[in-house]
């Protein structure tokens, strides 16, 4: 069963009385008049049945109910201030941490990189990537999504992060083994994309008029189990610049076939609609967009 306590506004005036050390700096703190905290003092007396304070001396003193009182009350208001604490820490650590949503590829090998300067720049800011092997879409938590497509989305307010280029791509061993980027003599590596703003292998072929015939194919069920193959030198992916360039400065792929092509889609940084974007998250959002800008000039 519940205790009765008496209104928190009695409690809150009689330890202010005893905390100051009398009813006018009481008065002047809870910015009322001296009458109305002597009076509160008479009804949390009332409530309580009984005196708290002594009022033969002057100052008036705590009798041993008073101390009692006052210990409970205290010790109660260190409890809740300190709740308040743990809540306003808790608040604070939320609008810190960062969820952005994207396909796995996007994450591995565009987005992961350019974290680790961004955390050097910001300790404070934790990042949460959520990927998939589809489209990615908003979740409760998610604050940014970094998609494909044409920035017409309905589900966010988009902009334009950086435009993309595919280009034929695999190991320098595969490269050296199979020549002059003759795609004929190629083992394709594909990669299954439910997404159809995706280009493929058949849309680059036409692209350049080449023949669809005469390859060897291999199909992944995403595109880093590909650029995994692609490494290890079992074929030729159509490789997006932007999941490919640091593999291509690192000399782990190659480029194969010097042609790219151009997709109608761009990336987005997509924000979600009614939801107050986080400071942390216009943080990372000027980041990603500054390591854009910093290639696009040559940086």
């Amino acid at each position: 069963m519940r205790r009765e306590i008496p209104p928190l506004r009695l409690l809150t005036t009689f330890e202010a009385v005893l905390r100051t050390g009398g009813v006018q700096n009481a008065a002047a703190e809870l910015n009322v008049t001296q009458p109305a905290v002597s009076q509160a003092l008479r009804n949390l007396e009332d409530h309580v049945g009984t005196k708290l304070l002594d009022r033969r001396v002057r100052p008036a003193a705590l009798t041993e109910v008073g101390r009692i009182l006052l210990q409970g009350v205290s010790s109660g208001f260190d409890q809740i201030g300190r709740a308040v604490d743990h809540i306003k820490a808790l608040e604070s650590a939320d609008q810190n941490i960062v969820t952005v949503a994207c396909t796995i590829c996007t994450g591995t090998y565009w987005l992961m990189p350019r974290l680790a300067e961004f955390y050097n720049q910001h300790p404070e800011i934790t990042v949460k990537v959520s990927t998939t092997n589809l489209i990615p879409q908003f979740a409760s938590e998610t604050d940014l999504l970094i998609r494909f497509g044409s920035g017409d989305w309905a589900d966010g307010e988009s902009e334009l992060l950086f435009r993309e280029r595919l280009i034929p791509v695999c190991s320098p061993g595969a490269m050296m083994r199979l020549g002059n980027g003759d795609l004929a003599k190629a083992t394709l590596l594909h990669v299954e994309a439910e997404d159809e703003c995706w280009p493929r292998w058949d849309q680059y072929l036409d692209a350049m008029g080449l023949s669809g015939s005469g390859q060897r194919n291999r199909t992944f069920s995403n595109y880093v189990q590909a650029t995994q193959a692609a490494i290890a030198g079992m074929g030729v992916m159509l490789g997006w610049v932007s999941n490919s360039s640091d593999l291509l400065r690192q000399g782990q792929l190659t480029v194969f076939r010097d042609q790219p092509l151009f997709p109608d889609g761009a990336f987005h940084l997509v924000r979600p609609k009614r939801k107050e974007a986080k400071a942390a998250a216009t943080t990372l959002a000027r980041h990603l967009h500054r390591c854009v800008a910093d290639v696009s000039s040559g940086k």
